[in-house]
């Protein structure tokens, strides 16, 4: 393994050792208190120190990332270990800040770095591989970040010596999307203090790259620091927040030098490929020349667009990019489909998946370039034929947990169900109360901050209900979720966010609670879910979902 250096400057360690040999630890608050005024007196005390020491540190601080390189770094192996562990904390927005001490105005980021055989006589470009939000500042575990190892092999080294960065940001960072951006923004930063500490990053080929996520952060780095990057890869992404329904600014990215090229499936369930299109149109319309787009017979994710093994077509390409040189003279689309007639009629995509089939849903002529409206003529073919409310008792029984995830159409799920039996059981009378997933924390988990955002409609499909209701209440006594249960964003557990709180009834989050009726027709509860946002200039974001139940009578 080579021998490699450490990045963490000492000046920073030397702040962060001062500040925590200096807290409370004098004869003062050690002795023995005697009544509750002096504790009060001493807490308060204790609490200004500690406010004070905060504030008078300077942000941003970079430092050696030991907890989880002591818990992870025996798993990693190969390439892996070359990296090194790195934590970031800067100034943020306390209104913005739930990382850590909620508020403290202190962000946190992990990250990992790769760095070259030493050379002297040359510069070497930077690669940025985003993507990795929650997960373990481990390479290896993480599905986005281990890409960065195609970067790191030998075979990529030998031909193109870079320094590799990948990044990971915790959950509760992106509680809303102003907060992304802010821990995006960063990146840019990290990536300059890497440039200063080492002095010979090539600042004309910085290059930012990533799968789904990771993709979407790369349009959002290119936005927020524009004059930063020579180049972004970018597979199977989307330059709106499919969560908050966002839009990164676009002209920013249309005005920079970046180069861009879009890889996209057009069987991509996940991120439909109308979005690749979206973007490229988009960033056409608004004067970008130097930008190039394939659309191929993948689905999610091209996973070998880079490889370890050998330099692929586009880790190739993006080397040999530099800053105002552009990649080509006007925008260059390429879609490879296996079958010359392709025309997208036969497009799988997550809205197809959770609505029941409707003539005309999979709409071959513009799917490719389809934008939501606020008027959806099959959604309102859905409410046409949706089942009418029944009169009578309804809702008596218990009450049965679920969950949707706004942002992911197919990822609607029950407490109770397993992989076998996804479709859970209820009984006549019951309630479902589905969490309603995909905006968290500061972001607004109330009933009325949800509601300033999005529009929620609904149909039933089938079966018997009373009610249907938008609250932030599921039943008038606290329901316990199952251990196995993650609520957080992508994964879990997010400690700081209430949408992990097992208590039901804190109103801090949003339910869509369905009571049937004691009186139930047949065997099956179905009701179809449409959330839409305003995204401004005649667009929506808009998903789809269909909670189903079996019932027993």
């Amino acid at each position: 393994m080579r021998k490699k250096r450490c990045l963490v400057l000492l000046l920073c360690m030397l702040m962060v050792m001062s500040s925590i040999t200096g807290c409370g630890n004098n004869a003062e608050t050690t002795a023995a208190v005697t009544t509750t005024a002096e504790t009060t007196a001493a807490e308060t005390t204790t609490a200004e120190t500690t406010a004070a020491e905060t504030k008078a540190k300077e942000y941003p601080i970079m430092s050696e990332d030991t907890e989880n390189k002591v818990l992870y770094a025996s798993t990693e192996e190969g390439t892996a270990e070359d990296f090194n562990w790195y934590r970031w904390d800067f100034a943020i927005d306390p209104e913005m800040d739930t990382v850590g001490d909620v508020g403290d105005g202190v962000g946190t980021l992990y990250f990992r770095l790769y760095v070259p055989e030493d050379a002297k006589t040359m510069k070497y470009p930077l690669i940025a591989v985003l993507g990795g939000l929650g997960s373990a500042n481990c390479i290896i575990n993480n599905f986005y970040a281990n890409k960065g190892l195609d970067f790191a092999s030998e075979t990529a080294q030998m031909e193109n010596p870079a320094y590799v960065l990948n990044f990971n940001v915790p959950f509760e960072a992106c509680v809303n999307y102003e907060a992304e951006l802010e821990y995006v923004y960063q990146f840019g930063e990290v990536i300059k203090a890497i440039s200063d500490e080492y002095g010979n990053v090539d600042m004309n080929r910085i290059y930012a790259t990533g799968m789904s996520q990771g993709a979407g952060w790369s349009y959002e780095l290119a936005s927020v620091q524009p004059d930063l990057l020579a180049a972004i890869l970018i597979n199977a992404g989307t330059s709106v927040h499919t969560t908050w329904g966002d839009q990164c600014d676009m002209q920013a990215i249309a005005d920079s030098d970046v180069n861009i090229y879009i890889l996209h499936g057009y069987e991509d369930l996940y991120i439909p490929v109308n979005e690749a299109y979206r973007a490229f149109n988009t960033l056409k319309t608004l004067g970008k020349t130097n930008m190039l787009m394939d659309i191929t017979s993948d689905g999610h994710v091209l996973m070998d667009a880079t490889s370890a093994e050998e330099m692929t077509d586009y880790m190739t390409w993006i080397f040999a990019q530099e800053k105002k040189i552009a990649c080509a003279e006007s925008p260059e689309l390429n879609e490879f489909f296996e079958d010359k007639e392709y025309d997208y009629s036969d497009y799988l995509w997550a809205g197809v998946q959770v609505l029941p089939a409707i003539d005309g849903w999979a709409n071959a002529d513009n799917y490719a370039t389809w934008i939501e409206p606020q008027e959806n003529t099959t959604w309102n073919q859905v409410k046409d034929s949706s089942v009418a409310y029944v009169q009578g008792e309804g809702g008596t029984g218990e009450t049965i947990l679920g969950k949707i995830r706004i942002g992911d159409e197919t990822q609607t799920s029950y407490d109770d169900a397993t992989k076998d039996e996804p479709i859970v059981a209820i009984s006549a009378g019951d309630v479902a109360a589905i969490t309603v997933q995909g905006y968290t924390g500061a972001y607004g988990d109330d009933e009325t901050s949800f509601s300033k955002e999005w529009s929620v409609d609904w149909a039933v499909l089938e079966g018997s209900v009373t009610d249907i209701e938008l609250t932030c209440e599921a039943s008038d006594k606290p329901i316990l979720r199952p251990d196995t249960v993650t609520l957080a964003n992508g994964g879990g557990p997010n400690v700081n966010n209430s949408l992990y709180n097992e208590n039901t009834l804190d109103g801090k989050q949003v339910y869509i609670k369905i009571s049937t009726a004691q009186d139930f027709d047949g065997d099956t509860l179905k009701v179809a879910i449409r959330f839409t946002r305003d995204l401004g200039n005649g667009e929506f974001a808009s998903y789809w979902h269909v909670v189903e139940f079996a019932v027993e009578k």
